[in-house]
C-alpha cells in the first residue's frame, strides 16, 4: 500500500469517519492501466489465432476428440500460467494466447458437426461464461464477458428468427413491411437483461466491490458495457444498410427508432462508465454514440432541413439538461 493511501486512511480515522480498529484495505498492486490491458488482450487474440494455425499445421487434428483434447490442454495450461503469473506481462500474454487458442479449438471440436445456429450460439455462450468463472485473470474475464454478451445477442437472434439465411431476416424490410413483432421482441429480449444487469451492478457497486465477487463482477460489467455501447446496431432491422453506401437514403419510418435506440444504449453505457470513474469505457461509449449518430444522419434519405432541425432540437435539449444539472450543484461546486 502506498504512503498516500495510508495517509488518507489515517485522516479518515482521525475524523471518526471509519472505526479506529478497521483493517486497512488490500489494494491490487499489480493493476495495469486499461489501455495496457487492451493492448495485451488484442495481442493475445492475434497470438492465439497464430498459435491455433501452428497447431493445425503441425498436428493436423481432423476429428472432434483431438480438437477437444487440444482445447482443454491449452485452457488448463493458460489457467496454470495465470496462477503463476505474478505480474509478469509476458506470462500473462502467453496465457491469454493459450486460452484463446484452447477456446477456439474446443469450440470447433464441440460444434463442427452441429447444424443448429441456435445450439451453436448457446454452446458458445456457456463456454464463455465458464471461462469468465474459471480463468483467474481480469483481462481474460473481461474478454470472456464481452464474447458472452455477443453470443447472447445471437442466441436471441436465432431464437426469434431461426432461419439460417440472412435474406429471411431482412425479408420484411425488403417487402416494405416491419409488422412482425419479432423484431421488437428480439431487440427488447437482447438488451433489457444486459441493461438491467449493468444498472443493478452500478447501483450496488459499494456492496460487491468490498467482497470477493468483485473479481468476477467488475470484468463482467466491463464486458456488458462494451457490448451495450457498441453492439446496438447488430440488432437493428436496417443493419445491412450500413454495409454499403448504395443502401443509404432509406425513407424515414417507424423503424428509424432503432438507430436512435442504439444511441440511447451508448449513452447509458457512458453514464455507467462515468459513475464507475472508468475513463476508458467512457471514451469508448462516447465514440460509439458518435458512430451511431453518424449512421443515423447518413442512413436516412430525409431533407437536410429535417436533419438540421433534429440536430438543433437535440442540442437545445442537451443545453437545457446542462443548465438544470448546474442549478442542482452546490454553489461552491458550480463551474
Amino acid at each position: 500500500m502506498s504512503a498516500s493511501s495510508l495517509a488518507v486512511i489515517e485522516a479518515l480515522r482521525a475524523r471518526g469517519l471509519v472505526p479506529s480498529d478497521l483493517e486497512p484495505p488490500v489494494f491490487d498492486e499489480s493493476h495495469r492501466p486499461w489501455f495496457v490491458s487492451l493492448m495485451l488482450g488484442a495481442a493475445g487474440w492475434l497470438a492465439g489465432i497464430l498459435l491455433l494455425v501452428f497447431i493445425g499445421i503441425t498436428f493436423k487434428p481432423d476429428d472432434s476428440v483431438t480438437l477437444i483434447v487440444l482445447g482443454l490442454v491449452g485452457m488448463v495450461g493458460a489457467w496454470a500460467m495465470y496462477r503463476a503469473e505474478s505480474d509478469n506481462a509476458f506470462l500473462g500474454q502467453l496465457a491469454l494466447s493459450l486460452s484463446i487458442a484452447g477456446q477456439i479449438s474446443l469450440a470447433i471440436g464441440l460444434l463442427q458437426d452441429v447444424n443448429s445456429e441456435l445450439l451453436i450460439a448457446v454452446v458458445l455462450l456457456v463456454l464463455q461464461l465458464g471461462v469468465l468463472v474459471v480463468m483467474p485473470d481480469r483481462t481474460a474475464r473481461t474478454i470472456a464477458a464481452l464474447f458472452a454478451c455477443i453470443a447472447w445477442t445471437y442466441v436471441v437472434r436465432f431464437a426469434t428468427f431461426p432461419q439460417s439465411d440472412w435474406d429471411d431476416w431482412f425479408e420484411p424490410l425488403q417487402d416494405g413491411e416491419l409488422s412482425s413483432a419479432r423484431v421488437v421482441v428480439g431487440w427488447l429480449a437482447t438488451w433489457t437483461p444486459l441493461v438491467g444487469f449493468a444498472a443493478w451492478l452500478v447501483n450496488r457497486e459499494p456492496d460487491w466491490m468490498s467482497k470477493p465477487l468483485r473479481d468476477y463482477l467488475r470484468p463482467a460489467l466491463s464486458g456488458v458495457l462494451i457490448t451495450v455501447a457498441a453492439g446496438g446496431f447488430a440488432t437493428e432491422p436496417l443493419v445491412m444498410a450500413t454495409l454499403g453506401p448504395g443502401s443509404m437514403g432509406v425513407d424515414l419510418g417507424w423503424w428509424s427508432l432503432f438507430p436512435l435506440l442504439s444511441i440511447a444504449l451508448a449513452a447509458f453505457a457512458a453514464w455507467c462508465a462515468f459513475r464507475l470513474r472508468n475513463l476508458g469505457l467512457l471514451g469508448l461509449a462516447i465514440a460509439a454514440s458518435l458512430v451511431h449518430l453518424g449512421r443515423f444522419y447518413y442512413l436516412f434519405g430525409t431533407s437536410l432541413m429535417w436533419k438540421s432541425a433534429i440536430m438543433l432540437g437535440m442540442g437545445m435539449l442537451l443545453i437545457a439538461a446542462a443548465y438544470l444539472l448546474r442549478k442542482r450543484l452546490p454553489a461552491e461546486d458550480a463551474p
